[in-house]
């Protein structure tokens, strides 16, 4: 079952020739320094260590995660003004995360999140998982296997410790999804193990642009797992590891042969 077929498509060589474009210099104005946003110039205080530890580690788990790097500060999700200093002034338009209007309300996760993950989102919303969140609200939505702020990254702990709320002995809720989880995930790693070494040999060979249909081939089989029909992804992450190792291994062949002389 071929779902890319990254091979089938030829990437077409870059040629010898360089063009080199002259670029004017141009002596632009200053910029004004950005104002220093409220919310973090105050949340960061180290104070919040013993009097509210659970601000305080909301702040380390956010400073220098994808988020922070990303752009995204406290605003961007949870609404408020970070241009007053004042804690009520700052805070308005902000409610309780246990109102049913607050964009993190346990319901409204899946689609906060999706204002910038929504390829992940389309995929969530066809899940029984979703259905059952939608509907009961004891279903698992984004925060329960990436953690609120640091986007953690796939492993087989972080699946076993979610899947197992609700899919163990005890519930027999069909148990052995999490054995079927950890299969397909380690699989998805190992090709992505084969995805960073491709990345370093094209870049190595000055042709960066041959990674766009190998991060295409792995973006889209990331964003199908979220719609959690192993039955259907199995297949696919054993075609999608197949081909980046077939890649990895070519290119490893090419490179081995330029290195003899040959």
């Amino acid at each position: 079952m071929g779902i890319f077929r990254i091979r089938n498509h030829s990437i077409p060589l870059l040629g010898a020739a360089v063009l080199l474009s002259v670029i004017p210099r141009i002596t632009a104005a200053a910029e004004p320094a950005k104002p220093a946003e409220t919310c973090v110039e105050c949340h960061k205080d180290e104070k919040f260590r013993v009097q509210n530890k659970k601000i305080y580690d909301y702040y380390q788990e956010w400073k220098g995660s994808a988020h922070d790097l990303a752009g995204l500060s406290c605003t961007a999700c949870h609404n408020g003004d970070p241009s007053k200093a004042e804690k009520e002034a700052a805070h308005a338009g902000m409610v309780p995360q246990s109102d049913p209007a607050s964009p993190f309300h346990y319901k409204n996760i899946p689609k906060t999140c999706g204002g910038c993950h929504q390829p992940v989102l389309d995929r969530f919303a066809k899940s029984r998982h979703f259905e059952q969140l939608k509907s009961t609200g004891r279903g698992p939505n984004c925060i329960t296997c990436h953690g609120a702020l640091n986007a953690k990254v796939y492993s087989t702990t972080i699946i076993e410790r979610a899947c197992a709320n609700c899919h163990n002995a005890k519930t027999k809720n069909h148990p052995e999804v999490i054995g079927k989880a950890q299969e397909i995930l380690e699989r998805l790693n190992h090709a992505n193990g084969y995805r960073k070494g491709l990345r370093f040999y094209y870049k190595s060979v000055k042709k960066p642009e041959a990674m766009a249909k190998v991060d295409k081939a792995y973006t889209d089989t990331i964003d199908f797992w979220h719609e959690f029909d192993f039955k259907k992804l199995k297949p696919r992450s054993q075609d999608l590891l197949t081909e980046l190792k077939t890649l990895y291994l070519e290119a490893h062949k090419e490179q081995s042969g330029k290195g003899d002389g040959r």
